[in-house]
């Protein structure tokens, strides 16, 4: 059974990968009023995500945590 973390993980994940993989679309369909509109919708999914699990479990990414001390805290991100 998954935890909350490990839902939340995934979630984030896949929104994130959405993201990545439209802005590569965009790199060739600059002009995609469509794939612009589907970033813009996916940011606004995955702002509140990122913020819900930084508050709950600690900075996600190494950048932004305040000190070195706190990123290196276990688990990370990706051991779940």
């Amino acid at each position: 059974m998954m935890t909350e973390r490990e839902i939340l993980l995934k979630k984030l994940s896949s929104v994130e990968f959405a993201m990545y993989e439209l802005r590569l679309f965009q790199d060739t369909h600059p002009d995609s009023k469509e794939a612009a509109e589907k970033i813009a919708k996916l940011e606004l999914e995955f702002v509140p995500l990122r913020e819900k699990y930084e508050q709950t479990y600690g900075p996600l990414y190494s950048r932004d945590a305040t000190s070195p001390v706190q990123w290196i805290k276990g688990p990370w991100p990706w051991e779940v």
